[in-house]
């Protein structure tokens, strides 16, 4: 299993944004998952930084409604 975090609250570099939610892109054997979707569409802009096609994704998860989950949804 791999386990990228596409955004939440801090970030280690600075070419990659940060913002208060949570965006995780997660590979289970041939499974590609997005897991929340943060605050805004930030987790795009790192998806795409990180070499991750979003359009290759087979499912999105959504944890729970509040905004700093599913606002880039």
């Amino acid at each position: 299993m791999i386990v990228k975090v596409l955004c939440e609250n801090t970030s280690l570099c600075d070419s990659f944004g940060c913002e208060h939610g949570l965006s995780l892109y997660i590979e289970s054997g041939e499974r590609k998952i997005l897991f929340d979707m943060g605050q805004t569409n930030l987790f795009e802009a790192n998806a795409e930084k990180l070499g991750i096609d979003l359009a290759e994704i087979d499912f999105a998860v959504l944890s729970h409604g509040h905004y700093d989950h599913s606002g880039g949804f």
